[in-house]
């Protein structure tokens, strides 16, 4: 799989694209896990892993041959009566464009409020939005912990849009080295990379870390963007090691560790599949399987080959599963983006044309500072370290960055290391990784020349700060250690984001969908999910013969199925079921169901209404106040204001509002007694 975009010519044969000397095999039923030992004993074969847990109940295995061809291994598996099916290891590719970055603003995010407003250049139609305020507007206000494992190439997990609604595994301690939930992986904290089979999920690219923000970006920080599902949680599940090529077997391997998760009581929603290639797969069919017994949605990308996919199939997005919803990029235009595929196997379209989101931090530009009291050092950034706003604390001279070289005294604090010496096998990144074992908190490298360098750690990973200064500065650090420092390593939070377009795009709105729908719906079922955000897409002119639904995807629309202004959750609870009068008055109490619901009381108690429930005259000192108390909904801002005359336009704020928290509220007109010989009160809602 890989990002960017593969073109397959309609009628062409597709390409062999394919792990070389690996195959994916499925043993018959009946066929016990030994026996299947033994089957790939006879053919000569490493099993690279198996698969538990998959559909039916047979043995799944991803092997591997020193000497044979995957021609040649499959060949062989086929005649062995143990086995059903053998399959190349196929590779899919990851559905995405060019990044362009720009500055950080809401605006860019057309795709959640669309005003007709320029994005990348490109001024679309205001209302082509997937009604992303409106809904928020009608959503439960309870709390839930969600999640969405993204299987793609990783993510940055300390970046600052994204790090606060990274999952957090519960049953894990990090940094122990011990597998502490008993799941398999060891330290899986925040997730796992099956790659590299590690638990550093950290972004090979940039397209998992621009997936995610769609999905969860961090909401109301003042930082970038905001994600559809800002409630949720994702679990970066990494499948690439060069941010552009993944294999079947380790999206396999992802799925089965989501699915494992959910049978261990976390609430995985949805699986984000942004990837796509013209190979079938009936072990991965089997996983996505698996993943709709367990009750997740499975969202795939229908690819970006700007063709039919019924007539040319594109894999995962074509096996059609009960669980699976599958993706289209529609433009800020609502039309069909020219290079989406599209047809009846694919069930809606969502936006996919200059989406803004998160990239990694490394991928933007890093400023380092350096100073002890007023001494400032001259220092850059190794590429690919770690980020901080800043960390003091003493530094300790570490040697060349042997492990040997770390005293004791380093762990929490920060370790110098010198470059070299020549000959020397030790690479930056070894250096670091040593200082990191050590407990070091960040790391200074000085040169052992004059001259002046660029470092690089060569490989992403989830590194601690680290800063490349002169040989000069690094003799005259080194001789007055310890010392403490303060050292910051922090990313232009303007370059930290860009503009993508590809069905990549597309699909993580929709496994966002999915989120928001758990949150609402907490007790539907995986295909309720689907059907309820399939079933409910806004028609589109454009789209009508292009994707099943015919439409583009409507996140209000899964709240408020009916479109009466009372989001179905709602309705469910107090009215028993969907279909009631918005206008009416079903307990007399002069609101109706919509103020109601707006109000948060409940519509058949006539005594549960927005009403001053209580005054009473207080002694402040010398002093009489006015106390006004009401009952308050969560979610809900009240406006107190009151009058002397009630003339029209007298009515005055009293205080500043109130954010309601499901309990009764006072507020005081100090000295009104005194102050006013008659004063009239009224309690209005403001918002939501």
């Amino acid at each position: 799989m890989a990002l960017g975009f593969m073109v397959i010519q309609p009628g062409a044969a597709a390409p062999a694209d394919y792990v070389e000397g690996e195959a994916l095999v499925i043993f018959k039923s009946g066929t016990s896990a030994a026996n299947a030992r033994q089957a790939k004993v006879r053919h000569q074969l490493d099993t690279v892993r198996d698969f538990a847990g998959l559909s039916n109940r047979r043995v799944h295995s991803h092997v591997r041959s020193a000497t044979q061809s995957t021609a040649a291994l499959i060949s062989g598996l086929q005649n062995d009566p143990d086995v059903e099916l053998a399959e190349p290891n196929y590779y899919r590719r990851l559905t995405s464009a060019t990044a362009v970055p720009n500055d950080t603003d809401f605006t860019k995010l057309w795709a959640l409020r669309n005003t007709g407003q320029w994005a990348n250049g490109y001024a679309g139609t205001a209302g082509a939005d997937i009604r992303f305020i409106d809904a928020w507007r009608m959503a439960t206000t309870e709390i839930r912990e969600i999640v969405v494992a993204v299987v793609d190439s990783g993510i940055d997990m300390n970046h600052p849009d994204l790090a606060a609604n990274l999952w957090t595994n519960p049953g894990e301690i990090a940094g122990d080295g011990l597998d502490n939930d008993g799941n398999g992986k060891a330290d899986d904290v925040h997730g796992y990379d099956f790659t590299d089979n590690d638990a550093d999920p950290s972004d090979a690219g940039f397209h998992g870390t621009h997936v995610s923000g769609i999905i969860a970006g961090v909401a109301n920080n003042g930082l970038g963007v905001s994600g559809v599902a800002y409630h949720a949680r994702v679990m970066p599940l990494k499948i690439s090691s060069d941010g552009t090529t993944v294999d079947t077997a380790s999206e396999i391997a992802a799925i089965n560790y989501a699915v494992t998760m959910k049978t261990r009581g976390v609430n995985v929603v949805a699986i984000n599949a942004s990837f796509a290639s013209a190979n079938y797969s009936a072990s991965e069919s089997n996983a996505i399987q698996a993943a709709a017994n367990a009750g997740i949605v499975f969202c795939a990308a229908a690819g970006n080959n700007g063709i039919d996919n019924t007539s040319f199939p594109f894999y995962p997005a074509n096996y059609r599963l009960s669980n699976m919803i599958v993706v289209a990029a529609s433009d800020a235009d609502d039309q069909l983006a020219s290079f989406s595929n599209y047809g009846s196997k694919v069930d809606l379209a969502a936006p996919g044309k200059n989406i803004y989101s998160t990239i990694p931090q490394w991928n933007g530009t890093v400023t380092a500072s350096l100073t002890r009291g007023n001494t400032s050092y001259a220092a850059s950034p190794l590429a690919y370290s770690g980020t901080t706003p800043g960390i003091t604390a003493t530094v300790y001279t570490c040697g060349y960055g042997n492990p040997a070289d770390f005293p004791l005294a380093v762990r929490g604090n920060i370790a110098l290391i010198q470059r070299g010496p020549a000959g020397n096998a030790l690479t930056f990144a070894t250096k670091l990784a040593n200082a990191m074992t050590a407990g070091a908190r960040a790391a200074i490298i000085y040169n052992n020349d004059p001259v002046a360098i660029t470092a690089n750690l060569g490989t992403l990973a989830n590194w601690i700060p680290a800063h490349m200064i002169s040989q000069t500065d690094g003799q005259a650090l080194l001789s007055v250690l310890p010392a403490t420092v303060t050292l910051s390593s922090t990313a232009t939070p303007s370059t930290i984001y860009a503009y993508e377009s590809g069905t990549s795009m597309a699909t993580p709105y929709v496994a966002a969908a999915v989120a928001f729908a758990a949150l609402n719906f907490p007790s539907e079922t995986a295909a309720q999910r689907v059907a309820r955000i399939v079933n409910h897409a806004t028609p589109v002119g454009y789209l009508t013969g292009k994707v099943l639904s015919g439409g583009r995807l409507n996140l209000l629309g899964i709240v408020d199925t009916d479109a009466d202004g009372l989001p179905d959750w709602w309705e469910t609870a107090q009215l028993g079921g969907l279909g009631a009068n918005p206008a009416a008055d079903a307990d007399g109490d002069g609101f109706t169901n919509l103020q109601e619901y707006l109000t948060g009381t409940q519509p058949n108690n006539p005594f549960s209404r927005l009403a001053i429930s209580q005054t009473q005259i207080v002694a402040n000192g010398s002093n009489l106040d006015f106390l006004i108390t009401f009952p308050t909904a969560s979610g809900v801002t009240y406006r107190v204001e009151c009058s002397d005359t009630l003339a029209a336009g007298s009515w005055v704020a009293l205080g500043n509002d109130i954010s309601g928290t499901g309990n009764p509220v006072a507020v005081t007109d100090a000295n009104a007694v005194a102050l006013h010989a008659g004063r009239f009160y009224r309690v209005r809602i403001v918002a939501p």
